[in-house]
């Protein structure tokens, strides 16, 4: 289960990583409209929003599964099983 956790750690800073550098990399000039601000193509202001909900996802996807990793990880010291048996099969 540890293995998974992590697993979905890396899935996910790479996910991160991807749609920060898309984001900055083609939409770096998009800023939220103001009254003083010409106006910004809409595609534009929807696809950097799109991607920076993206980034906000795959934070907290990774944070949750850091979080499952470290418990997983604890209860796995703590009941003594050992590291090359998987969980339950040294009952």
């Amino acid at each position: 289960m540890v293995r998974l956790a992590l697993k979905v750690l890396v899935l996910s800073l790479f996910v991160l990583a991807a749609a920060f550098a898309l984001r900055r990399a083609f939409l770096w000039e998009v800023m939220p409209v103001s009254w003083h601000q010409p106006p910004q193509p809409s595609l534009a202001l929807q696809a950097a929003f799109l991607l920076r909900t993206i980034e906000n996802l795959a934070v907290i996807v990774g944070a949750i599964a850091l979080g499952a990793a470290c418990l997983f990880w604890v209860r796995r010291r703590k009941s003594g099983a050992s590291p090359g048996l998987p969980d339950g099969a040294a009952d």
